[in-house]
């Protein structure tokens, strides 16, 4: 067959007319490449866009699927959340049963979540540059949620059990204290799965390009940390309190009762106290006393200079048990209280605790009221108030008998925690309650139980950190029960620039004192170098700052502040002392510069009658 006969359709271009060059038929062939060239590049065109097509539609499939699964995903893990609100209320309920079929709920939910998040797409999404990181850490949500809900939360429904009163106390009362040691395990086991979820969780990008996901990692990481702070105090706990009670022989405690009707930087004035006895987790007290019983006892301690500067009061804290209570950080107090007792009985002490009337209506609710020998009630609603403002009222001119009533509720409300068969999860949130807030403190004289104590909010120390602080203690200067009428706030706002902070505390404090009150409550009024005017509550004031802090000015009422600076646990200690009359607010704002160190602030309020409102505010200079 001839050319012009298989190309029919290029006929015309080879200008097949007669007289023709004799090259024509070279010409004829190139046209013809050239027209098999342009179908060539066609047909490749028309592959590309085919194949195209089938990524683009196999890119919308894969981004429906993810936006599909994630939805799915995201509703599996906000039944996880609302499980778990029921799971904590039915452990603290005691209802065991209802708590396992939740927590197998819980684990579903989280196992499916981390099922949708697992597959092809989301594996390969995840490693899309600058795409993929919202994937990255959507995955690495889910896994940790299920790594908790798997591994951590089965062994922590299985210890509550041992919880029960039922089951950790032996019929004599006592607790059985082989069987706190092996909740142990379970706690250590489920610390180190959150340990581990949050280091996951925190090595994740949080600032990826889709904010959903940024603040899903933030709640979660703060969730997983605060838990994970909750275990780790819970594990101590439960590595301690054998020890504590007496596993290994009888132990004995002095505790003190504080009375914050007249303010110390600790939290009140130790008043009545008594002595605790622990013998294998069976608790009883051997005796029960009055201030008076240490007053004229010294201590023979000394805690170098900047105690000394600090807490120069007349007596000195050291040597005066009223006093002792000055400084915030909690072993001081325990050791000078255990220096007394020895040199007022010889008996060497394993250690002490405090607790303030607050705790005590914590507890009370609990376990319910406890009778006096007049046949009056102590409940969670009048301990407070009977102890630190109408006792004042009822032996306004017989001090001794005052004395006496509060060691008589210190002893009936102590009984009645020792004998109560209340279940111990209820006492337990009771207890941590009244620890968050300083007021439950525990300190041992064996080494290795207090470096233990010491990581835990019940130890009562300031800590030695470099992170972000701020501490407020006030002293009671004016020997009344005024105390009982103060409110007090703080505002810590802080700007950082570069590697400085510039801080602005504002404290206010108001004293709400009532116009008339017995003479015993409003103290040393009308005395030389005390204040005039009744009611008038002179107070020295103490805020814990970050170290390196100074003082950049201050002010009280807008007029300029006298400010002093000492140290506590090397951290800076700014002190003044004011007047503040009846039904009168003083406003005190200090201005600071320190470093700006990485990490959280971390705040401690001194324990109140009227807890201290805090607000804190953190920004940045280019925000």
């Amino acid at each position: 067959m001839s050319e012009p006969e298989q190309f029919d359709d290029a006929a015309p271009a080879l200008g097949a007319e007669a007289g023709s060059e004799p090259d024509s038929d070279a010409t004829a062939q190139r046209q013809v490449v050239r027209v098999r060239h342009r179908r060539r590049v066609r047909g490749r065109r028309r592959g590309w866009l085919l194949l195209g097509a089938v990524v683009v539609l196999c890119l919308l499939a894969a981004a429906g699927w993810l936006i599909y699964t994630g939805l799915r995903a995201r509703s599996e893990l906000a039944a996880v959340r609302s499980e778990l609100h029921s799971l904590r209320a039915e452990i603290s309920a005691g209802d065991l049963a209802a708590a396992q079929q939740t927590a197998r709920a819980v684990q579903a939910h989280a196992d499916r979540a981390h099922d949708l998040t697992t597959g092809p797409a989301w594996a390969l999404s995840a490693h899309v540059p600058l795409l993929g990181e919202p994937v990255d850490t959507a995955r690495t949500i889910s896994a940790a949620v299920a790594a908790v809900c798997d591994r951590a939360l089965p062994p922590l429904v299985d210890a509550s059990s041992s919880l029960r009163g039922s089951s950790l106390r032996r019929p004599d009362g006592s607790f059985d204290l082989a069987r706190v040691e092996r909740l142990s395990g379970a706690l250590n086991t489920a610390a180190a799965v959150l340990q581990g979820a949050e280091g996951r969780v925190s090595d994740s990008s949080g600032n990826t390009w889709f904010g959903a996901v940024n603040t899903a990692r933030a709640d979660l990481l703060s969730q997983l940390s605060s838990l994970s702070g909750e275990l780790h105090t819970a594990d101590i706990a439960a590595r301690t309190v054998p020890p504590l009670l007496g596993a290994d022989g009888p132990k004995n405690y002095f505790v003190s009762f504080q009375n914050e009707a007249e303010l110390r930087g600790l939290g009140g004035l130790p008043g009545a106290f008594a002595i605790l006895h622990a013998d294998h987790g069976r608790l009883s007290f051997s005796r029960f006393a009055n201030d008076n019983a240490l007053n004229a006892v010294g201590s023979g301690l000394n805690f170098g200079f900047n105690f000394d500067q600090l807490y120069s009061s007349t007596p000195h804290p050291a040597g005066d048990y009223r006093q002792s209570t000055a400084s915030p950080h909690f072993p001081y107090a325990a050791r000078i209280w255990v220096a007394m007792w020895q040199r007022k009985t010889g008996q060497r002490l394993d250690g002490a605790m405090t607790l303030d009337p607050t705790a005590l209506s914590y507890l009370l609710g609990v376990v319910g009221p406890a009778q006096l020998q007049d046949g009056s009630s102590i409940t969670a609603q009048n301990v407070v108030r009977l102890t630190e403002q109408t006792a004042y009222q009822k032996f306004a001119h017989n001090n001794s008998a005052r004395k006496k009533f509060l060691v008589d509720i210190a002893q009936s409300v102590s009984e009645k925690l020792l004998t109560s068969k209340a279940d111990l999860p209820g006492l337990i949130r009771a207890g941590a309650r009244a620890v968050g807030e300083h007021r439950l403190l525990v300190w041992s004289s064996d080494t290795t139980v207090e470096n233990q104590l010491a990581q835990t909010p019940i130890g009562g120390t300031v800590p030695v950190t470099l992170a972000p602080y701020v501490g407020l203690a006030i002293d009671n200067a004016g020997v009344n029960k005024l105390d009982y009428y103060l409110h007090a706030a703080l505002d810590w706002n802080a700007v950082t620039c570069g590697s400085t902070r510039r801080v602005t505390v504002t404290i206010r404090l108001h004293n709400a004192a009532p116009a008339h009150l017995p003479k015993y409550v409003l103290g040393a009024t009308g005395r030389p170098g005390f204040p005039q005017q009744p009611g008038t509550n002179r107070t020295v004031v103490q805020l814990f700052a970050t170290e390196a802090s100074k003082v950049v000015d201050s002010t009280v009422n807008g007029q300029p502040l006298l400010v002093s600076t000492g140290y506590e646990q090397a951290r800076p200690a700014f002190s003044f002392t004011l007047d503040i009359p009846r039904a009168s607010t003083d406003a005190i704002v200090l201005h600071l510069t320190e470093p700006a160190v990485p990490g959280n602030l971390i705040s401690r309020m001194q324990p109140m009658v009227h807890p201290v409102q805090l607000t804190t505010e953190l920004h940045s200079c280019h925000s």
